[in-house]
């Protein structure tokens, strides 16, 4: 039986792999990414301490979901992370510093929490955003939706979204002092008063 599969692999490579080139390689193993300048991906998700919903049209986009309520836009800054991220453990507290600069401008600052083992379970995960003493708002993307959708492939990831609804800048993975950058851009994000031109 071991020589059959022996036998079946060598044949599949010899007679298989040479006729596969990477350009139909890619088309089977294609993955859309996010870009910078793309319009950021629509959510619904829900707030693991209030277990309410959080819309991002209710901060950013070309039109805002209920404008009577809000009627200026928001920068919004999504950190994509899990309880078992190491570099998410740097990066968290000085967003909550940013974050209460900023706290009386036009930014919102949510941390996604996605990617997490299977054995845990959204008490666990509120647990330990409690003992971390995070305090920013965290929503919950236990399938992983919007984790694909904002191309999350590991963490962190650090999405900035102006205004508009347009994806300003990515951080896969953690950037030390990755927050000089951040807020320098942050300041011109909310001086623009309309979308950027591509």
């Amino acid at each position: 039986m071991n020589l059959f599969k022996i036998f079946a692999i060598l044949l599949f490579s010899m007679l298989i792999l040479p006729t596969w080139n990477t350009a139909e390689a890619s088309l089977i193993f294609r993955s859309d990414t996010l870009s910078i300048g793309d319009e950021a991906p629509q959510f619904v998700m829900r707030n693991l301490i209030t277990n309410t919903g959080v819309f991002l049209r209710d901060f950013t986009g070309k039109t805002l979901r209920e404008p009577w309520k809000k009627k200026e836009r928001q920068v919004v800054v999504l950190s994509f992370w899990a309880t078992w991220c190491q570099p998410c453990k740097n990066e968290i507290p000085i967003l909550t510093k940013l974050a209460a600069d900023y706290k009386d401008q036009n930014v919102k600052f949510f941390l996604v929490n996605t990617m997490e083992k299977a054995e845990s379970i959204e008490d666990s995960v509120r647990d330990m955003y409690k003992n971390r003493g995070y305090t920013l708002p965290c929503l919950v993307d236990p399938s992983g939706r919007y984790a694909s959708l904002y191309s999350v492939h590991g963490l962190p990831v650090l999405v900035v979204i102006d205004k508009f609804g347009i994806v300003r800048k990515i951080n896969h993975g953690y950037h030390e002092n990755f927050q000089i950058e951040l807020e320098k851009l942050i300041k011109e994000l909310l001086k623009e008063e309309e979308p950027a031109k591509k």
